[in-house]
């Protein structure tokens, strides 16, 4: 069962968060603000439409605002920054997010080394002759 509390809280946040007014999140979502309002009195639990609609108008993938509002069990193995940087870069161009990968590879090698170098700096290697 969703915790209609927990949900009405997490709303409340992304709308000061994004500063958008309960009206406007409902012209988003495509739903009355009498939903929108139901769902922050606590008068009304959040159903699966209503979860679809409040995804699409914040450009969050749906399964952030289903666990949100307790539609499914909490992901320990996705963090809610992975879900957000997937669901935005599965809406770009494929060039585009194989730029995005490319970036990550090269961030990821460069902290890889970082960690293996207590001073940051990249050493040379020393089997390579000048």
């Amino acid at each position: 069962m969703a915790d209609k509390t927990k949900f009405a809280k997490w709303l409340e946040n992304e709308l000061e968060t994004r500063n958008i007014s309960q009206s406007e999140l409902a012209r988003q979502a495509g739903v009355t603000r009498g939903a929108i309002n139901g769902i922050l009195t606590g008068s009304k639990g959040p159903g699966i439409d209503l979860c679809k609609g409040i995804a699409q108008a914040f450009d969050l993938p749906p399964e952030i605002v289903f666990r949100a509002a307790g539609l499914l069990p909490p992901d320990t193995t996705v963090t809610e920054l992975i879900q957000q940087i997937t669901h935005l870069t599965n809406e770009l161009p494929l060039q585009e997010q194989q730029d995005i990968l490319e970036f990550v590879k090269l961030r990821h090698h460069l902290t890889k080394k970082r960690g293996k170098n207590a001073t940051g700096r990249i050493t040379k290697n020393p089997t390579i002759a000048k």
